[in-house]
């Protein structure tokens, strides 16, 4: 698995993806061909330093060299189920929202609560108002990309709706009320 960043280094080096063995995420939903850069983000030097770290890390036993999965028995981070239905992308991680969960008002627009929560909370204790007003700036635009009042509804609902049942709690950073 973190071999994998050196086999598409070298195919960014080599400008080709035929060297790539995609034989690892074969029941996954990760895209096989993708564009390559015309060169590598990292320079010479970072690269060198993450490859030894790579190959440090393959090399040690205790590490799982094989992709996580979840209760549907496919990689954790896969949109795709086996029977062949999609789930809602977290508007958060990127990950299937699978439990409970933060609908928002446009359709298809959802968020697993955990991720919601944790982002709102970091928001709470940004430990400076720069960084404060980031996490805000992250929050608002979800919130309106979600079909929700994008910060500016200090009072209502915004939007949002909590599935799944669970302790409710508020998202007090934007102004909605989770039920």
């Amino acid at each position: 698995m973190f071999l994998r960043y050196l086999d598409l280094y070298d195919a960014i080096e080599e400008r080709s993806l035929d060297m790539l063995d995609n034989s690892d995420f074969a029941d996954t939903d990760i895209p096989m061909e993708v564009p390559l850069p015309d060169r590598p983000h990292l320079d010479a030097g970072e690269h060198e330093a993450v490859k030894e770290w790579v190959l440090a890390v393959s090399m040690d036993n205790k590490v799982v060299q094989k992709l996580p999965t979840d209760d549907r028995g496919v990689f954790e981070a896969s949109l795709a189920s086996p029977g062949g239905a999609a789930a809602t992308p977290c508007l958060v991680s990127g990950y299937p929202v699978l439990g409970p969960r933060i609908d928002f008002a446009r359709p298809g627009m959802a968020a697993i609560r955990e991720e919601w929560n944790r982002l709102v909370m970091v928001g709470k204790m940004a430990s400076t108002a720069a960084d404060s007003g980031n996490v805000q700036d992250v929050l608002k635009f979800a919130s309106a990309w979600g079909g929700g009042a994008g910060g500016g509804d200090r009072g209502g609902s915004a939007g949002v709706a909590v599935v799944g049942g669970g302790a409710g709690g508020t998202g007090g950073a934007m102004g909605f009320s989770f039920n």
